[in-house]
């Protein structure tokens, strides 16, 4: 990412204010964008899957993977609670705190033409 020195330069000489109000707008823009993106991303999930995929000037992967996270503050209190825990039970509870879930992960770059 290339910096703009007048645009930095602009930001730091404007009022707190109005930076808060900059940054508000854009948080809604970004939110707006986000939402149509994931809109869109759901649509090409659906009718592609997992694939690699090619518009006039993008080029779009669509892979797939599980991803997996422990409660570990489950897993310290219930632990606190069993002093002396057998590494069979200690991992039969992180089994039992741990989530696994689908995650979609697009891709997107510019189309190289020749």
């Amino acid at each position: 990412m290339t910096t703009n020195t007048a645009a930095v330069i602009s930001v730091a000489n404007t009022a707190t204010g109005q930076l808060v109000d900059r940054f508000g707008r854009l948080k809604a823009e970004a939110a707006d964008v986000a939402e149509r993106l994931d809109e869109i991303k759901t649509v090409l999930v659906e009718r592609c899957g997992e694939s690699k995929n090619e518009g006039e000037q993008f080029r779009l992967a669509l892979s797939h993977s599980l991803r997996t996270t422990t409660d570990w503050k489950a897993v310290a209190a219930s632990l606190a609670r069993t002093a002396g825990i057998s590494d069979k039970a200690l991992d039969a509870l992180i089994a039992e705190n741990t989530n696994v879930q689908d995650s979609w992960v697009a891709r997107c770059n510019a189309r190289v033409t020749k």
